[in-house]
């Protein structure tokens, strides 16, 4: 009988291969006290690891040489700089001098504080640099006592099976192509690891609690990296409908980038822009390659949380200049500081519900100096690039918050020559508060972008971040469908309106955003090829048709199985995601 198990599809593909278990298990640290005359040696040893480890990393800088090279050494980059954080080293050698103490248990200690402070913390983003902290105490641990790092054989068509999985592994094994697939018990979108792997283009799924413990080496699976699902122990039915699914997959890839090319825009000649989000600056090029029009949406909490302290004016100048370094777009629309709340680094104010909290733009306004070097940082890329940027305000929920923001954005703007056809400003929908607000925000703003994600956690009150709640938490709720039908009949006629929320990468809710009117869908990139296959064999009639039919519905099932039933003979494969 086979065995299926799910987890988070982080980048898209299916593989067939042998299992390789790469056995991830700290080292086991003891406490041991040192004499006072052993102080020194103890520090110098710790000293002398944490160089060997940046020699190490800075070695595989050196031997990367593929077209992804750029995300790569931003990766290698971080880690050396998570090794040359003072902080963190003082911290240390405060312990082995003070309480007298092995270096591997003050490591040991200093990150279990951390755990301690992230113990509260929900946000992906401030879990996965965490966890890149793990990664590197482990290098250093193992280089305190000297062992040897030994490179595993890695063979063809091998699927890589691991509790975890650091970047610093994921690019040293998978270098060769030789990798067909990654699968981690750990793990999620933004995580380090999960950006090398989409960038060489490797089918990989991540939190699956238990799939190093179920799988055998040498064990043959199957991996579906677009629906997140793995198979193994397959009886001979199955594997003739695996390898069926695999050949369809595989021709379709095959035209995949043909798709890339195409315009957003359906039968009857109604455009929509077919745009990308990003999580970090080099992510551009990516982007392009998979046919972006451009980026409707840089998420730039990467920045600011990949570090100890928040970025300064200069390095903020720098990334987003980066946007426009290879002239692949002319217009970016970068979201401020989506954060607060369950990402405040403060832990002497940890909040109750951090979702209904100091976020997004009340953060913003509440930490002004904040929020202008930020702005400052845009405008002056704009000025400097002569390249038209959208800003884009998170959580806006009343209409004193948007007249803040805005007067701020203006008040820095003056300090600027620019022209101001090249700045507009939207407000992301994102709370139902917004929603009963819109003809008025929109009267204040350029444009509205649906943040499909937030909308639906509070639209039904539900967390979304809970995994015991995955049942209710649905974009094909009838909730939510009304909802969106409030926006399109409130929005004044001629507003600009996208979405950015995961609803975008669904091409079964498509014909929902063709019969809104909406005039931009910003997506994880790899999605962009499908939507646009899908978009033109849709008309504006039979979009509307549905989404009325949808309206009528009072089941998540019925609306996603009505949805369906009219994509499927559009796209098969992909009919069901």
């Amino acid at each position: 009988m086979s065995i299926e198990r799910t987890g988070i599809a982080i980048s898209p593909g299916f593989s067939v291969g042998n299992a390789l278990l790469i056995n991830q298990a700290k080292t086991v640290v003891e406490r041991r006290k040192i004499k006072s005359s052993e102080i020194v040696k103890e520090v110098n040893k710790f000293q002398s690891a944490v160089e060997v480890s940046k020699n190490e990393i800075r070695r595989m800088k050196l031997n990367i040489d593929n077209e992804y090279k750029i995300e790569h050494i931003e990766i290698l980059d971080f880690n050396i700089l998570i090794l040359e954080d003072e902080i963190l080293a003082t911290e240390i050698i405060e312990l082995i001098t003070k309480k007298q103490i092995n270096a591997e248990w003050a490591l040991n200690e200093v990150l279990t504080n951390k755990s301690k402070e992230f113990a509260f913390v929900k946000d992906l983003y401030m879990q996965e640099r965490l966890a890149d902290f793990y990664y590197i105490a482990e290098r250093i641990t193992k280089n305190l006592r000297g062992l040897n790092q030994n490179f595993i054989q890695i063979k063809n068509n091998t699927i890589l099976v691991a509790h975890d999985l650091s970047p610093i592994d994921a690019l040293k094994y998978c270098k060769n192509g030789k990798v067909n697939g990654i699968l981690t018990d750990l793990g999620g979108t933004t995580s380090h690891t999960a950006i090398i792997a989409r960038s060489l283009g490797i089918p990989t799924i991540m939190s699956m609690i238990d799939i190093s413990t179920l799988i055998k080496p040498g064990q043959k699976i199957y991996v579906d990296g677009y629906k997140g699902k793995v198979k193994w122990k397959v009886n001979k039915v199955e594997k003739d409908e695996l390898d069926i699914l695999k050949k369809d997959y595989l021709s379709f890839q095959k035209d995949l980038f043909k798709f890339s090319k195409l315009s957003g825009e359906t039968k009857d000649k109604k455009t929509i822009s077919i745009k990308a989000n990003i999580e970090i600056s080099s992510e551009v090029r990516m982007a392009s390659k998979y046919g972006a029009e451009g980026i409707g949406m840089y998420r730039t909490e990467f920045l600011f949380t990949n570090n100890e302290i928040f970025p300064s004016l200069d390095e903020q100048f720098n990334d987003y200049a980066s946007l426009f370094d290879e002239n692949l777009f002319d217009e970016v629309t970068i979201r401020t500081l989506d954060i607060g709340g369950d990402k405040i680094q403060d832990y002497t104010h940890l909040e109750n519900n951090p979702a209904l909290g100091l976020r997004g733009i009340r953060y913003s306004l509440a930490n002004p100096a904040t929020f202008k070097t930020q702005l400052n940082a845009i405008l002056k890329v704009v000025e400097k690039k002569n390249k038209k940027i959208r800003i884009l305000l998170p959580m806006i929920s009343n209409l004193i918050e948007l007249d803040k923001s805005i007067k701020t954005i203006k008040e820095v703007q003056d300090s600027y020559d620019i022209d101001p056809n090249l700045i507009s400003i939207g407000v992301v929908i994102e709370t139902p508060s917004a929603v009963l607000l819109i003809k008025e925000i929109c009267d204040s703003v350029d444009f509205v972008s649906i943040g499909t994600n937030d909308l639906i956690q509070y639209t039904i009150a539900a967390d979304r971040t809970n995994e015991t709640l995955e049942d209710i938490i649905s974009h094909y709720q009838p909730s939510v469908l009304r909802m969106l039908k409030l926006i399109k009949e409130n929005v004044p006629k001629g507003t600009y309106i996208s979405i950015c929320g995961e609803m975008a990468n669904d091409v079964n809710c498509l014909p929902l955003f063709v019969a809104m009117g909406v005039r931009e869908l910003s997506m994880n990139y790899y999605s962009i090829p499908k939507i646009k296959k899908v978009i033109h064999d849709l008309s504006l009639k039979d979009c509307e048709n549905i989404f009325n039919q949808c309206l009528e519905l009072s089941t998540p099932k019925d609306i996603k199985d009505e949805l369906y039933n009219l994509i499927k003979n559009k796209l098969p494969i992909y009919g069901s995601l």
